[in-house]
């Protein structure tokens, strides 16, 4: 009895066996078809393009009556001849006569605007400020003409008194102070113009808004 049981067993784990290897090859099998039956879709797809690239060219070649027709009346197209064939690329290269078909081409003009950098501003200033002390100098040398003109009458008064003849004296005249250079004014304007550009970009609510972004990453670092 012992010896039957181990015997069905056996059979058993055979039978099992078996059947896994059986379910094994009919899934290889499967597979298979199933690649087969792909190429083959593949194969009837090619086909039907062929199929229908011959169709087209089918009715082309059997419509060319209408083409001729159509050509003649709006594409006008026709066989190019042997003046137009070049011998090489030295005679492409030579061709000459090529008139263009359209109008001539005319670049827009560009509009530029000057923007002195930051170095440009300290000789500026200086500039200015060296035009000051020319104009202060000569209004200094200007302001003691009314003072030399009472000694003047002191002098022509004392002689009428001694009855001796007048003698003329000469006035001092005040130069008229030097007109500020052009140059001078073009840097005053352009200093002007500098500050009226940083007092634009650079005003209240920039700065908050750059003072904002700065406490924002600032707190962002910080976590």
């Amino acid at each position: 009895m012992i010896a039957v049981k181990r015997l069905q067993s056996i059979f058993w784990v055979l039978l099992v066996t078996l059947g896994a290897i059986a379910v094994y090859l009919v899934s290889l099998r499967v597979a298979s078809e199933r690649t087969e039956l792909a190429r083959v879709e593949r194969q009837i797809l090619s086909a039907k393009r062929e199929i229908r690239y011959l169709e087209t060219e089918f009715g082309a070649r059997a419509s060319m009556r209408q083409l001729e027709r159509w050509n003649s009346e709006n594409f006008r197209f026709s066989t190019p001849t042997a003046a137009q064939y070049l011998d090489g690329e030295r005679a492409l290269a030579s061709l000459e006569g090529v008139t263009p078909t359209g109008p001539a081409y005319v670049a827009t003009p560009v509009m530029t605007a000057m923007v002195e950098g930051p170095a440009d501003l300290p000789s500026a200033v200086a500039k200015a400020v060296a035009v000051q002390p020319e104009v202060s100098s000569d209004a200094v040398t200007a302001r003691p003409a009314p003072e030399s003109r009472a000694p003047a009458v002191a002098r022509t008064d004392a002689p009428a008194k001694a009855e001796k003849p007048p003698v003329r004296t000469a006035q001092a005249v005040a130069a008229p102070a030097p007109r500020p250079a052009p140059k001078t004014t073009a840097d005053a304007r352009r200093v002007e113009r500098v500050a009226m550009l940083e007092q634009t970009l650079l005003d209240d609510h920039t700065m908050g808004d750059l003072a904002r972004l700065a406490a924002r990453e600032k707190g962002r670092a910080m976590r």
